[in-house]
């Protein structure tokens, strides 16, 4: 330990809150932050090397364990990780959108659009996919989409909530 307690404290106390900002900044959560934040002075403390920059050492560990603790999440965590925590969607607002763009879908679109929209977004294939499955150009797929989601938009942007 090439550290005195009085000199690891006086690091401690000088990088804490600038590694603390950065570490909640990129991981959207205090607790998360704070273990990383940790374990990186605690890496600083254990080593035997004498680290010439203390503060960049621990910029660079704090970042780089943050950045190590987004890649290992899965992706539905590495997404939260990356979005500032907002108002939570309940399941039943989730159901009640779906439904009424599955009205819109059906009230405001002609046959071929709606057969192009269900191709693409529910069954998820490729524009290329879409035309040979629907035996048109890709060409026809591109006017479609965008013609139904012109009118789905006009639609949900002049609606009354």
């Amino acid at each position: 330990m090439p550290y005195s307690s009085s000199e690891f404290k006086t690091i401690y106390l000088r990088c804490f809150p600038p590694c603390m900002r950065m570490a909640t900044g990129l991981l959207h959560s205090e607790d998360e932050a704070r273990d990383t934040v940790q374990e990186s002075f605690l890496k600083l403390w254990e080593t035997d090397m004498d680290v010439i920059n203390p503060d960049a050492f621990l910029i660079r560990s704090v970042r780089n364990a943050c950045i190590n603790r987004i890649n290992s999440a899965s992706t539905r965590e590495r997404i939260r990780m990356q979005l500032p925590v907002g108002p939570i969607i309940e399941e039943t607002d989730i159901e009640r959108r779906d439904e009424e763009v599955r009205e819109a879908v059906d009230r405001l679109l002609t046959g071929r659009e709606r057969q192009v929209v269900d191709k693409i977004y529910s069954e998820g294939l490729s524009y290329k996919e879409a035309a040979e499955s629907l035996d048109v150009s890709v060409a026809t797929i591109n006017k479609n989409i965008v013609a139904a989601l012109k009118k789905l938009r006009i639609h949900f942007k002049t609606r009354k909530p």
